[in-house]
């Protein structure tokens, strides 16, 4: 502590106030403040997610939604999302001992459950959006997650004055048709949607995330149905069932009537992933 006492004060009576020297960095160091920061502009982050559901019930895929409570935006519907927690514990002199600043990850999962109440098992990074403008507070990064589920109930909290599930396709067809200029979501999320999609009708076609949508035992028509609702088009019945027998990661249970029931061969598939290949469900 005498050591550093002194060489403080040959910084401040040498130093002084020079223009050339890095002055909050001194200072914070002169009087033993934690330094978080540096003389560059420094940007906000935030995460935003973006859930899928299909409905089996109904039969069409929807996407969770919550009426924003607060400005920016106030009213405007919204994907669910928020700032990364930033904090950190320091010790009698003021140096930082330990951060305890949450993951992307971390963020996106605690943000939706304030926000909706649901708790997502599991959510693939999207990607950073950083458009100049995109959020009127300020310079702010986002980095969006999505996920596949099973639609659950919901309730607006936090932020939220509410969280709906609503129909995917028609939030898309009005996202689609808007005036040039003009968003139907708050933010830069009609953007985050349409990437969301495109991606979600990507790996539909190369991971088995529609399998978790149904129980351990189902039919051929259950299966095909979730992949027409999220890729939006028909396909023949009889194509689609040796598309998906052909590779190689269901198993056909023993039956006694018309109708055939499968289940994943999950070791299969892993074993296969493991290999390099990949599961390749593209319908023509």
């Amino acid at each position: 502590m005498l050591y550093y006492c002194i060489f403080a004060l040959i910084l401040r009576t040498f130093i002084g106030k020079s223009e050339d020297i890095d002055q909050p960095i001194i200072y914070n160091f002169l009087y033993m403040r934690p330094n978080f920061g540096y003389k560059y502009p420094r940007p906000a982050l935030t995460t935003d997610c973006v859930i899928f559901g299909f409905d089996v019930k109904e039969g069409i895929l929807k996407i969770l939604l919550i009426e924003r409570g607060i400005e920016p935006f106030l009213g405007k519907m919204a994907l669910p999302g928020g700032f990364i927690q930033i904090k950190s514990e320091t010790d009698e002199d003021g140096f930082v001992t330990k951060e305890l600043n949450e993951s992307l990850e971390t963020c996106a999962c605690r943000e939706l459950l304030e926000e909706t109440g649901f708790q997502a098992r599991y959510m693939s990074e999207l990607g950073t959006f950083s458009t100049p403008g995109r959020d009127p507070r300020g310079v702010v990064i986002s980095d969006a997650f999505y996920a596949l589920v099973i639609p659950t109930p919901v309730k607006g909290g936090d932020d939220a004055a509410e969280a709906k599930w609503l129909p995917f396709h028609e939030v898309l067809e009005v996202i689609e048709h808007m005036p040039k200029g003009f968003r139907f979501l708050a933010f830069d999320h009609d953007d985050i949607i349409r990437k969301a999609y495109r991606r979600l009708k990507e790996d539909i076609c190369f991971e088995p995330i529609a399998f978790s949508l149904l129980p351990d035992v189902f039919s051929m028509t259950q299966l095909q149905q979730i992949y027409e609702e999220v890729l939006g088009r028909e396909f023949d019945r009889r194509n689609f069932a040796r598309k998906v027998v052909d590779s190689g990661v269901l198993d056909a249970l023993p039956h006694t009537g018309r109708n055939i029931y499968y289940s994943l061969n999950k070791e299969r598939y892993e074993a296969m992933k493991n290999s390099g290949k990949r599961l390749k469900l593209i319908f023509v």
